[in-house]
């Protein structure tokens, strides 16, 4: 005697992670000239997430592939254009490594000298100011930020006459997630 057919169940609940990968299987098959996506790699592990990151910078070789997303490393990870949008208006619109560039960091050189001499550093040409860190730490930023080399050679020639102790230097990219904070919040709240 042969048993009767198993009954259909019911579709299950997705995990969080499956909702993400799901959605980018079906422009696969569609092939879309245009792919609009929200958050594509919310809720996916590490491994997940770079396999989503490399998907979408594949299909945005051939097509157009729009996704919104408040997780700026997202933006680093897989965008070659962003765009910030403030209470539905453009307020900033570039590569990431322009919008990068509107950083107050943005060239700052940052080093740990224990001897170095704040009003040194100061009287350097290219240095705009000087922040103290914490202990040793020092940040100097640039008159001219599209000239970070000019300003770090400037200051290990500095450091070389001087004599001082470099434990660390190095030349600070800027911070998406500082542009997005500083274009985003209210006049009121910019001061």
């Amino acid at each position: 005697r042969s048993l009767p057919p198993p009954r259909p169940r019911p579709p299950q609940p997705l995990s969080k992670g499956h909702p993400p990968r799901t959605c980018l299987a079906e422009p696969r098959l569609h092939d879309p000239d245009v792919l609009i996506m929200d958050e594509p790699p919310d809720g996916l592990d590490p491994n997940q997430k770079h396999e989503v990151r490399n998907l979408i910078r594949e299909m945005g070789k051939t097509k157009a592939v729009i996704f919104s997303t408040h997780i700026l490393e997202e933006v680093d990870a897989a965008c070659t254009r962003a765009i910030i949008i403030d209470r539905g208006r453009i307020v900033a619109n570039g590569t990431p490594e322009e919008l990068r560039d509107l950083s107050d960091l943005a060239g700052a050189v940052t080093l740990s000298a224990p001897q170095a001499d704040e009003a040194k550093l100061r009287a350097l040409p290219e240095v705009a100011r000087v922040e103290h860190l914490e202990s040793h730490w020092l940040r100097v930023y640039p008159r001219d930020k599209h000239a970070p080399v000019a300003l770090a050679q400037s200051i290990m020639d500095l450091t070389r006459r001087e004599g001082w102790q470099v434990h660390s230097l190095h030349t600070e990219a800027g911070q998406l997630d500082e542009v997005f904070r500083r274009i985003t919040l209210p006049d009121t709240v910019k001061k």
